[in-house]
């Protein structure tokens, strides 16, 4: 509370508690460097890799402009979970729109690869 009224985050939902004043000197999350060892986590341990592709390769993927279903939220939140027990915590977990991009790079493949650093029309 700061003068008597709730103070929540403007992405906070309705059913998320008020934060205090000790949550709000806490840091700001960093996205990037929390991927940056979702990566290195899933670099350093094959293991980790196979079952982060498999449960993404698990994951329906939405149809466009649909929501995303029961399903599809439990195993996201499956991943998330495993995530944060490879990170020992300290993720804010992958939304769905996150699930899907990873699902398209790392289960189908998928890259830009005009976009690509090693592709050969980027040399000069």
């Amino acid at each position: 509370m700061v003068g008597g009224v709730e103070v929540r985050p403007p992405y906070a939902a309705e059913s998320d508690p008020p934060m205090n004043a000790t949550a709000m000197r806490q840091e700001p999350v960093d996205f990037h460097e929390q991927l940056r060892r979702l990566y290195r986590s899933l670099l350093e341990d094959q293991n980790r890799f196979d079952e982060f592709k498999q449960l993404l390769a698990l994951y329906p993927v939405p149809q466009a402009g649909g929501d995303e279903s029961a399903e599809a939220e439990e195993i996201r939140s499956k991943l998330n979970a495993r995530i944060q027990e490879w990170l020992a915590g300290g993720f804010t977990g992958l939304s769905a729109t996150q699930v899907v991009l990873w699902r398209s790079i790392v289960v189908e493949e998928r890259i830009n690869v005009a976009l690509s650093p090693w592709k050969e029309s980027n040399w000069y």
